[in-house]
């Protein structure tokens, strides 16, 4: 069962924030799916651009968990003010790391996800689990 909830709470009594929590992603499509369900509840909505670079790298770091994590075993939104904050865990322990991007023509294509995801995330963490797997946060400014 899809437990995708959005809220709406006051932090620290001045800022308003919101936050979705589900295990349940299976697929990129899914994460982006939520992820615009729960931008649309923004107040104020952000812009068409934000919304695009919140997308590419919810896409980017479900794809990734999913190819080399084992799967997605939590997915969480929040925003504040001004940042859309991502996490996405799963039950790999191996960081990503970088490679040379490859072309579909030579092979099996990739290599292009983390660079993106660094370049548009401004706060960027991984923190490792104790009983296996990982959580990568990043923030992403609106």
């Amino acid at each position: 069962m899809d437990r995708t909830a959005a809220l709406q709470e006051e932090d620290e009594g001045t800022l308003p924030v919101a936050r979705a929590h589900t295990s349940y992603v299976r697929s990129s499509f899914q994460a982006r799916q939520i992820t615009r369900k729960f931008l649309a509840t923004l107040s104020p909505p952000p812009s068409p651009e934000s919304v695009e670079t919140v997308l590419l790298v919810v896409s980017e770091l479900v794809t990734n968990a999913l190819r080399y994590g084992n799967g997605v075993t939590d997915f969480d939104l929040s925003a504040g003010h001004s940042t859309v904050t991502v996490e996405v865990g799963d039950s790999s322990s191996a960081l990503p790391r970088e490679r040379t991007p490859q072309s579909f023509e030579e092979g099996e294509a990739g290599g292009f996800g983390w660079p993106i995801i660094r370049h548009l995330a401004h706060d960027l963490t991984i923190r490792l689990r104790r009983n296996n797997g990982k959580i990568i946060h990043a923030g992403i400014p609106l």
